[in-house]
């Protein structure tokens, strides 16, 4: 479903932030992506929907990321920002979740159950006619990931999809997260969130790929994620204590 074939990029050229990383993941394969801040992983989503283009090859769905297939890439893959105020742009919640369908060829009917499905799926109905400029943090957040879901993609790109929510949300987004049969590529810190969600860790450091294991072995490893500028996840770390 992904794949990355000797990929690599720089913002200039003194550094790569993504270097040589070749990896794959399957049809219906929870992954995570970790690394410290500035290990590349947001530049990695950038790269995978197109937004950025560098040295090698990468796939979705055998589909060469390249300018010609953008629009079938960006209709296959959804993809949730770290900054949930670059994603909501329309006066009111449901005008966003109802955008993308919409230009997809969607009935208003049809885009507007699709919304009230997800708005009830993530448990927050009350959202619908809600102004986005009055949203919390958190309740922005919610919206966010359900504009993303209302375009039933193939693959999901989450980039820190836990951010700025309450412990009763996060659970709620992870209970979902969970629930999804789609592909999905989750960069996050927070790596008890990533042990929910996800079966295989993908382990950035400098842009290289520095591990790639089942997520249970990847985040016991103390000395591995303490040399990369990580902690155990809370309950690991609980555990050794």
């Amino acid at each position: 479903m992904l794949q990355f074939e000797s990929v690599s990029f720089g913002y200039d050229r003194e550094r790569r932030v993504i270097d040589d990383l070749s990896f794959t993941i399957s049809d219906g394969e929870s992954v995570g992506l970790i690394g410290a801040n500035g290990a590349g992983k947001s530049t990695l989503i950038k790269l995978l929907l197109g937004l950025l283009s560098g040295e090698g090859r990468i796939f979705v769905d055998e589909l060469p990321v390249e300018k010609r297939n953008l629009p079938e890439i960006r209709r296959r893959v959804g993809v949730l920002l770290q900054n949930s105020d670059n994603q909501m742009f329309m006066p009111t919640v449901l005008e966003d979740l109802t955008f993308g369908p919409l230009n997809y060829g969607l009935s208003r009917t049809e885009a507007e159950r699709r919304a009230d499905e997800v708005l009830a799926r993530l448990g927050i109905p009350e959202l619908k006619h809600r102004h986005n400029h009055k949203l919390s943090g958190g309740e922005k957040r919610m919206a966010a990931l359900a504009t993303v879901l209302a375009m039933e993609p193939d693959v999901l790109l989450l980039d820190e999809p836990t951010n700025a929510l309450d412990p009763y949300n996060r659970r709620l987004v992870i209970r979902t997260i969970r629930s999804l049969p789609n592909t999905k590529l989750i960069a996050s810190h927070d790596l008890d969130m990533i042990l929910d969600t996800c079966s295989r860790v993908l382990l950035l450091s400098n842009g290289r790929l520095i591990a790639d294991g089942p997520a249970q072995t990847v985040l016991r490893d103390r000395a591995l994620l303490e040399a990369n500028r990580m902690e155990l996840p809370l309950r690991f770390s609980e555990a050794a204590d």
